[in-house]
């Protein structure tokens, strides 16, 4: 789609290096970076799940302040042209002031789309301690689901919104510090139905491993801001699909989940 390359147009880069754009982009490449330290600290101290009493509440709310930090870490960077175009825009349209409440706010309803998303795969957690000899396959199954699901409709939608950051702001603009939040909140959603056979994938394979997980951002990067990024999409579902039915069959022969070992 022509819009996707609108963030990475010469005007727009000119626009970002002008220091009032450049410093709220910095700020919220800091915000990435806090995200990867806390994931990698937890990686390396606890495991992030193994570790928790995963069934009571404390256990819930670490699971799920770690999966925003890996969200922030893996998440912020690919949404970075949205967040410097809606300032540029805002710039434009609203007081200084205005501008800044405005980001804070598209930056907070995108992530609470992502939080949100936690719940399900904590839910995905407790069944897998339950399960079992079952919890052998579940990994693999959810490897071949979210491969097939890179070949959907719903994946090519999100993903054409996903990766138009201009289009999308100016379609979605509304004034103030709600229609902010509405748009991250939309784009929120926009990216998760783009990404979420990716984000399958990273829960089967183990949360807390940091080579996949820089792999996963790398992707999600590529598909979301790179012109042209749409025909990634087939061939890594065709990866993650067979991937998925080569750990189906080995799984009878070892004795745990692929991946739970650092999740």
């Amino acid at each position: 789609m022509e819009h996707s390359s609108s963030a990475f147009a010469p005007t727009v880069l000119q626009r970002w290096s002008q220091r009032k754009n450049l410093l709220p982009g910095l700020a919220v490449v800091a915000l990435a970076v806090a995200g990867w330290i806390y994931v990698a600290y937890q990686s390396r101290a606890m495991g992030f799940m193994g570790s928790m009493a995963m069934g009571d509440t404390g256990g819930s709310v670490v699971f799920l302040s770690g999966w925003t930090a890996m969200m922030m870490a893996m998440m912020v960077p690919a949404t970075l042209p949205l967040i410097l175009l809606y300032r540029t825009i805002a710039g434009n349209r609203l007081s200084p002031a205005q501008s800044r409440v405005g980001m804070v706010a598209l930056l907070t309803g995108y992530l609470g789309v992502w939080a949100a998303a936690g719940i399900p795969v904590y839910a995905y957690s407790l069944f897998v301690e339950a399960a079992g000899s079952l919890a052998t396959v579940l990994p693999a199954s959810l490897l071949v689901v979210g491969g097939t699901y890179q070949f959907t409709p719903l994946k090519r939608i999100c993903h054409a919104r996903c990766s138009s950051p201009l289009f999308f702001v100016l379609q979605n603009w509304r004034p103030g510090a709600s229609g902010a939040l509405r748009l991250g909140v939309v784009h929120g959603l926009d990216c998760l139905g783009c990404c979420v056979g990716l984000m399958v994938s990273v829960v089967a394979l183990g949360m807390m491993n940091l080579a996949w997980m820089l792999t996963a951002a790398v992707v999600i990067f590529i598909e979301i801001t790179i012109p042209g990024s749409h025909r990634v999409a087939r061939p890594l579902g065709i990866v993650m699909i067979v991937g998925g039915v080569v750990m189906l069959g080995l799984s009878p022969l070892g004795g745990m989940a692929p991946g739970m070992e650092t999740m």
